[in-house]
């Protein structure tokens, strides 16, 4: 009888440990995840992820996020960690904040979020956008919590939606109170109606400005083909890096929604213009550009070759990365031809032109920080060291129905489930 309980016991505690296990080895990974977004941050990438994301995919989404100033909380974790739905009830216990968790574990993606849902968004977004990568599924996903939880519309993320539901609550407000003179009321709407022109009027004004860039560098590209004899397997590749930042930045200036998303187009022209630089260097047969911030100057030279001491228009001195043609006219006494945009009192260098191309400024730039915020300071584009995630509430995002108890996503390459009661959608890349 002693041999048997025995024989119970172990094969008891054999069994606990099975189950045990996984969540143990997963809970470091979880922890380091949950600590880097409790901490402020908003996207945690694991490197050692099979799907994890660029450096400057992660700068973006953190951008992307901050300009929604919803509680949206992203994990990029190794299959290693665990069930991707354990993985994202454990990471939102660990966190212990109220928001939208969504997750990659291996090639599974799943979302929750604690207030409102976001089963249907993450469908959505996986489902148009899985072809693109996880990048762009999380980029879209990002873009339908907006639209969902802060009442974005198509026409202007930034200033639209805010506009109209400000001029509706000063019309209803007067209404009610009937002790609000009239001429305070019609003030309210004038100065709202003047606010969302002048937001159409950015978007307008930044579109033209990115669509210039655009086509500036696909007209460079048009001077190269990839079946060119003279360039090796390491050039045809940089080349096809350059089509396809070119490409990418074209369709996200196609579905630009607001100037707060510019720099999903400007990065990848960032990318791409490096990626051209290293095809003209190779057939230059000259070393490999050094991979620098774009030239302060005008970001369409490409990438900078030396910090030079300038006092640029509208700026006191200061040293600010420059290519080698606008560094040789500083050295010669000349001033070099700065990016001129259209800003809010005609045209003039996108530096001084507000704080509508800060995204267009970021997205060239913000791999760069720790070297360009010093640059930044007097700017009227409002650049800092960095956006941190906004734990804050959206305008629309408080406690309601809450999907905590479904999943949805996909699966990038792999099968999907139902977990918790509830539904999971998604499917498999």
């Amino acid at each position: 009888m002693p041999t048997k309980r025995l024989l119970v016991l172990i094969a008891l505690f054999v069994s606990f440990m099975v189950g045990v296990a996984p969540a143990a080895f997963a809970s470091a990974e979880v922890d380091s995840a949950a600590a880097a977004l409790k901490g402020g941050a908003s996207v945690y990438n694991d490197p050692a992820a099979e799907k994890a994301l660029s450096d400057s995919d992660v700068a973006l989404l953190t951008d992307q996020i901050a300009a929604t100033k919803l509680p949206i909380f992203v994990a990029v974790l190794p299959e290693s960690t665990g069930d991707v739905e354990q993985v994202l009830v454990e990471l939102k216990d660990a966190v212990n904040m109220g928001g939208i968790y969504a997750v990659v574990v291996g090639n599974k993606f799943r979302a929750k979020s604690t207030s409102g849902s976001a089963a249907a968004l993450a469908t959505e977004a996986f489902r148009s956008e899985k072809a693109n990568g996880v990048a762009a599924v999380l980029t879209e996903f990002v873009n339908l919590a907006d639209v969902q939880f802060n009442g974005a519309d198509a026409a202007s993320v930034d200033s639209g939606s805010n506009s109209a539901a400000d001029t509706i609550f000063g019309l209803v407000f007067g209404a009610l109170c009937l002790l609000i003179p009239i001429g305070i009321v019609v003030f309210v709407i004038i100065f709202f109606v003047r606010k969302r022109k002048r937001g159409a009027q950015d978007l307008a004004d930044v579109k033209v400005t990115v669509d210039e860039d655009i086509t500036e560098f696909g007209e460079r590209l048009a001077a190269f083909d990839t079946s060119n004899p003279a360039l090796d397997d390491a050039g045809r590749t940089d080349l096809q890096n350059a089509l396809n930042s070119y490409d990418k930045a074209k369709s996200a200036a196609d579905r630009l929604r607001g100037v707060a998303y510019v720099s999903l187009v400007t990065a990848p022209l960032e990318e791409g213009r490096y990626s051209l630089s290293c095809v003209e260097a190779r057939l230059a047969g000259q070393p490999l550009p050094e991979r620098r911030a774009p030239c302060f100057v005008d970001p369409r030279h490409g990438p900078s070759v030396a910090d030079v001491t300038w006092e640029a228009p509208g700026l006191s001195s200061r040293q600010v990365p420059m290519c080698a043609a606008c560094q040789l006219a500083v050295q010669t006494g000349n001033s070099p031809l700065s990016r001129q945009v259209s800003g809010r009192s005609g045209s003039m260098p996108y530096w001084m032109a507000g704080p509508q191309y800060n995204s267009y400024a970021r997205g060239y730039y913000s791999p760069y920080d720790s070297m360009m915020t010093p640059v930044w300071v007097g700017t009227a584009v409002g650049m800092g060291a960095g956006a941190q995630h906004n734990h804050g509430g959206g305008s629309n995002y408080h406690a309601s129905a809450t999907d905590w108890s479904s999943t949805t996503g996909g699966d990038f390459g792999g099968g999907g489930g139902d977990s918790g009661g509830g539904s999971s959608g998604g499917g498999d890349f």
